[in-house]
């Protein structure tokens, strides 16, 4: 069982079986929440661009949904987004396509957490426990794998990345994968990998330092400028939109999906439901705290050891403290919501620490008080999850004794002890096979306990929509509409035959190639939000109907005028039937049913994007126009000037040649521009350019640079031999002879 083939081949089969448990329970578990109203439409949207070649950073015909580098999480510059884009225009079942890239995720994911705890110089039985235990631990298993996907997608890099770098400063190893991983990472856009990243990378820098071997040091700080000059280039954009959005930027604490320190400590529990603030009740029903059941054994861990030991590792340290500091963060720091969302990383260093500390801390003598030590801390987590939901006593306690019996065995066969019913030869055929039998049955154990654990919680604690699963019943709404077209309302209940037949949710209306603003958003427009009522993942309030008919102050137009809207459809469970029975002059009646009613214009107009107003004694020609930007000529304007409103939230990164972006938007949600009289019979063009993208342009020449330097400078350190004696004595001495791995 020690070669270098059967333990990650079993970390691959042991995961792939543990993941495919909770489709006996609920074939639909990874495809529920924001996998369905986000991100399945937005693979799709993905894809379409890039098998267009459309490159453009904004679309103006969704609206607040629309400015994709602010959103962050669309990762318009992910290259692993833009393979899974299109698999999505090649897949059949949008819900076989999200369960295989979970599952292909978590898979990603234990491989890297295996080569990591390797690198760290674990044992490769203990390496294969954590790494098994890592993605099907309780936040990742049952939040980010079901619904947030590109949470799921960012850390499963980071193990990798975290490897590979470790590799390419201490051991002198090509830099192109780990900046390639950290690309994949960063890219995904997702803010909590991104930062940890950042703190890997820093605790790698301070183990360069430790080592007091200069090419080292360089290479630390060459690989984080690198990966932090693609950082700039995906969150930066997003950082410089968040003020005018209706995101929080300041510290505030509702309680929402925030961690308190009982929880942490049941976290070896894997049933029951930590105390946590959820979005619609005071528990999730949902084991989102669990890490591993077998934490306990760290009672078998010499502390002075290990201590000993996390000084040649101190990122280790560095991320364990910097992700329980995030874990017990409150719930709104700055831009960063939920701090248990960092879970994961708080999960994958707690499990390094386990694998490091099994490996080479246990005592020579494992006595009966360590046994003790962790039975009791068994019993307190059990405890612990009673007291948070005693609806699951039963189970618990059925948990509980398995636990106890694992760590007992344990605690048995690694102190070398006679084993009853084998008797005293027990302890004589165990001799140089203890680490591989306690490590391989707890990797079964792992396995088996999600049975129970999903008996007691079968879903995840994030709504699941009951949409469609095949791609093609996307496809069949709205088909009589015209031009852009926004919808009123939602679907009130999901689980309706037929609920979806007529309407969709969020970001799936990508999936019908019509140009409905509905889409999901994270970020919101405050104004425009004000105005629809819309919430994030696209429905809106059955008052809009009748705002859409109102005139607005500044322009003294129509709101679907201002917005280039063609078509209405309008939900009647949702939208009171005095508002949805008057059909506006100039508009007809497309098609109605007992759900919904479509009413189109008797004339399309534009859609969003150009120019719809122009003040009095203004009048302008478009030339030209896409999704980011506009060109017209001023044909006639008055002797101070005049301004035009454009079908666009005013961004900020819009720039006017010939013109100035107002300072004010107009009817609060409009892009303005001011033009001189000057320009009378000149062109004006409108462009909107990322925020910050001088700063952009620059971080990306220097990540080239690097690329490109890093070979060269490698080679010069080569012939000056600075690097041969360091590597030698690195992999001679990484990790002491007594703890070199089997």
């Amino acid at each position: 069982m020690q070669s270098k083939i059967v333990w990650p081949m079993l970390v691959v089969v042991a995961v792939l079986a543990g993941a495919s448990i909770p489709l006996f329970f609920d074939p639909g578990f990874y495809y529920v929440d924001d996998s369905q109203s986000g991100a399945f439409g937005q693979w799709y949207e993905i894809g379409r661009r890039v098998l267009d070649l459309d490159w453009s950073l904004i679309n103006p015909r969704v609206w607040q949904s629309g400015n994709y580098l602010a959103e962050g999480a669309w990762g318009i510059l992910s290259p692993v987004l833009w393979v899974v884009g299109i698999g999505a225009h090649l897949t059949g079942s949008a819900l076989i396509f999200s369960t295989v890239i979970k599952m292909l995720c978590l898979v990603l994911g234990a491989v890297g957490v295996y080569a990591l705890a390797r690198n760290f110089g674990a044992l490769r039985p203990w390496a294969a426990l954590v790494a098994v235990a890592a993605p099907l631990a309780g936040f990742t298993l049952y939040m980010d794998a079901p619904s947030w996907a590109n949470g799921l997608m960012a850390w499963s890099f980071l193990p990798l990345t975290w490897v590979l770098a470790r590799r390419a400063v201490l051991q002198a190893k090509s830099p192109v994968l780990p900046i390639l991983s950290s690309i994949a990472l960063v890219g995904i856009g997702y803010a909590h990998a991104t930062i940890f990243l950042a703190i890997t990378l820093a605790g790698l820098i301070v183990e360069a330092f430790l080592s007091k071997h200069r090419p080292s040091i360089v290479r630390s700080f060459a690989l984080a400028t690198a990966a932090g000059s693609f950082a700039v280039i995906v969150h930066l954009p997003g950082l410089l939109t968040a003020p005018v959005t209706g995101r929080t930027s300041g510290v505030a604490n509702t309680d929402l999906l925030t961690v308190n320190l009982s929880g942490l400590f049941a976290s070896s529990t894997p049933v029951g439901t930590p105390g946590i603030l959820f979005f619609n009740a005071q528990f999730p029903y949902a084991p989102l705290l669990y890490i591993a059941w077998f934490l306990p054994l760290l009672a078998f861990v010499d502390l002075s050891r290990l201590r000993e030991l996390l000084r040649r590792r101190l990122s280790i340290v560095i991320v364990l403290v910097a992700a329980l500091v995030g874990v017990l963060l409150p719930s709104d720091f700055g831009p960063l919501r939920f701090p248990v969302r960092m879970m994961p990383y708080l999960t994958l260093a707690v499990l390094l620490l386990v694998a490091v500390g099994l490996s080479h801390a246990r005592p020579v003598v494992l006595g009966r008080n360590r046994f003790l030590l962790a039975g009791g801390l068994v019993l307190l987590g059990a405890g612990l999850t009673f007291s948070a939901g005693p609806q699951y006593v039963k189970v618990l306690a059925v948990v509980t004794v398995l636990i106890l019996a694992a760590i007992w065995l344990s605690y048995r066969i690694l102190g070398d002890h006679p084993l009853p019913l084998l008797g005293r030869e027990s302890a004589g055929w165990l001799a140089g096979k203890s680490v591989a039998t306690v490590a391989g049955a707890a990797i079964a154990l792992t396995v088996l306990l999600l049975v129970p654990q999903h008996i007691s919680s079968p879903t995840s604690p994030l709504p699941d929509y009951s949409v469609p699963n095949d791609v093609s019943d996307y496809q069949q709404q709205l088909e009589n509409a015209v031009g852009d077209v926004i919808v009123v309302g939602g679907v009130a209940d999901v689980s309706a035959s037929g609920a979806w037949d007529e309407t969709l949710v969020g970001n799936l209306w990508y999936v019908t190639e019509e140009n409905v603003q509905n889409a999901y958003s994270a970020v919101y427009y405050t104004p425009y939000n004000s105005l629809t009522c819309m919430q994030y993942n696209g429905s809106t309030c059955g008052a809009l109907y009748d705002r859409l008919f109102t005139t607005m102050p500044d322009t003294g137009k129509t709101v679907v005028d201002l917005m280039g809207i063609s078509s209405i459809q309008a939900v009647k469970d949702v939208v009171p039937k005095k508002d949805w029975s008057v059909v506006p002059a100039g508009w007809h009646i497309a098609e109605d049913t007992d759900q919904t009613r479509l009413i189109v214009r008797d004339e399309p107009v534009a859609g969003a994007g150009s120019v719809v107003w122009a003040s009095d004694g203004t009048e302008v020609t478009v030339l030209s126009e896409d999704a980011m930007g506009v060109t017209f000529r001023v044909d006639a304007i008055g002797a101070d000037g005049g301004q035009v409103a454009l079908s666009r939230i005013p961004w900020p990164g819009y720039q006017a040649t010939g013109g100035t972006v107002s300072a004010e938007p107009v009817d609060t949600f409009l892009l303005g521009v001011d033009i001189d009289a000057a320009e009378l019979g000149k062109t004006v063009t409108v462009s909107f350019y990322a925020p910050g993208y001088p700063l952009q342009l620059a971080a990306a020449a220097l990540l080239l640079l690097l690329l490109a330097g890093w070979p060269i400078a490698r080679l010069i350190g080569r012939r000056r031999n600075g690097d041969g004696p360091f590597i030698r004595m690195a992999r001679a001495s990484r990790i002491p002879a007594a703890e070199v791995p089997a």
